[in-house]
């Protein structure tokens, strides 16, 4: 097959390992498939809510001037930035919506995708047209497709007043696909598209391709890994009754408590490596989780998990993995702690993905044709 450009327009790739992997595993989908992807590095907007409240609050706790905050951040994501430079191919910085339409008209492409995560959640991306392909003209043929598009939450943040200019704008799309079920009526009813679910482009590649890709050390099952995003004492209480009760070791990895720990040197709040944290799940006995990408990864490489869901908001991400893979006894949606997480049948559990990796595939190939 001839190579073909593809430009995936995702979130930033800094210090979210889960962000990390999904871009990663996409492009080597597509590489697979004989094109050649190109994810556009759009950093966070400085108007950007998300940007703003991360930076305020690695400041106040790090106490560190704002003229330092960069290299901070620099120091800090060391290991994750050395990670999307060695395996993920991006195109130069593009900081402003003038330089995202300039490098368009200046780089051809056979498509743009957008996705994974939460791609279509406003709150998260300041330039939300562009991530609908406002920047391409109509009359462009140019294939547009969302692979694994998410709105983060569920009822949808997106202002009622653009609900009118995203119907438009996705009706261009020639394919979309989600990676939540509960956001395929919303598109329907909310926007008239059609949409198909598929899944998180983590789960595209199997667990021994990502032993093979990255050199993963491979040791005998133990100690109860715990990945939490918001690192809470109920959260850690869990993880440790559950490592108490199998008698076992615990280990916490928790990148928010490296951004934020108190009286600590800059260098002690550095990022573990990307390849660490993958060898944390894949290494475990049990995985104690309240990540999306925690849960994902247990799953491919076949770890008992309890899955933490608050309930309040963001969960329909947790509700499509447990339900597609029949799991709700993993969940634990009001923090209530249990003795253990339950094991699965493995085998069954990779039957099924399988098939879904296989469906997810040729939407990906229908939709480049």
């Amino acid at each position: 097959m001839t190579t073909k450009r593809i430009h995936i327009l995702t979130h930033p790739l800094g210090a979210n390992y889960g962000g990390i992997m999904q871009a990663y595993a996409l492009q080597q989908a597509l590489r697979q498939l004989g094109y050649d992807p190109v994810t556009l590095d759009i950093p966070f907007d400085q108007r950007s809510p998300l940007r703003r409240w991360a930076k305020s609050r690695l400041l106040t706790l790090k106490q560190i001037p704002y003229d330092q905050s960069r290299k901070a951040e620099r120091i800090i994501q060391q290991h994750t930035s050395r990670f999307v430079q060695q395996h993920i191919t991006l195109s130069p910085r593009l900081r402003s919506a003038k330089e995202l339409r300039e490098y368009y008209r200046q780089q051809p492409a056979h498509a743009y995708i957008v996705g994974s995560d939460q791609v279509w959640r406003q709150a998260f991306v300041p330039m939300l047209d562009d991530y609908f392909f406002r920047f391409i003209p109509e009359s462009d043929p140019v294939r547009r497709i969302a692979y694994a598009a998410s709105f983060g939450v569920d009822p949808i943040d997106i202002a009622p007043e653009r609900t009118a200019r995203y119907s438009d704008l996705l009706s261009r799309f020639v394919a979309i696909s989600v990676r939540e079920l509960s956001a395929v009526p919303i598109l329907k009813q909310q926007f008239g598209a059609s949409a198909q679910w598929v899944l998180d482009p983590t789960m595209l590649l199997t667990r021994e391709e990502y032993i093979d890709l990255f050199g993963l050390r491979v040791e005998p099952s133990s100690g109860v890994f715990a990945y939490m995003l918001t690192d809470t004492p109920h959260k850690e209480a869990l993880a440790q009754q559950i490592a108490q009760s199998q008698h076992t070791t615990y280990q916490l990895f928790s990148p928010w408590r490296h951004w934020t720990a108190r009286g600590e040197s800059l260098e002690e709040c550095i990022l573990p490596p990307v390849e660490a944290w993958l060898e944390g799940i894949l290494n475990a006995q049990y995985v104690v989780t309240d990540s999306f990408h925690g849960v994902a990864f247990s799953l491919i490489f076949g770890k008992p998990f309890v899955a933490i869901v608050n309930n309040h908001g963001g969960c329909s991400r947790f509700d499509t993995l447990i339900k597609t893979f029949g799991l709700e006894s993993q969940q634990e949606g009001a923090y209530e702690l249990v003795s253990s997480p339950e094991r699965y049948d493995v085998q069954a559990i990779a039957q099924k993905m399988s098939q879904h990796r296989t469906d997810s595939m040729d939407f990906i190939k229908n939709a480049l044709r």
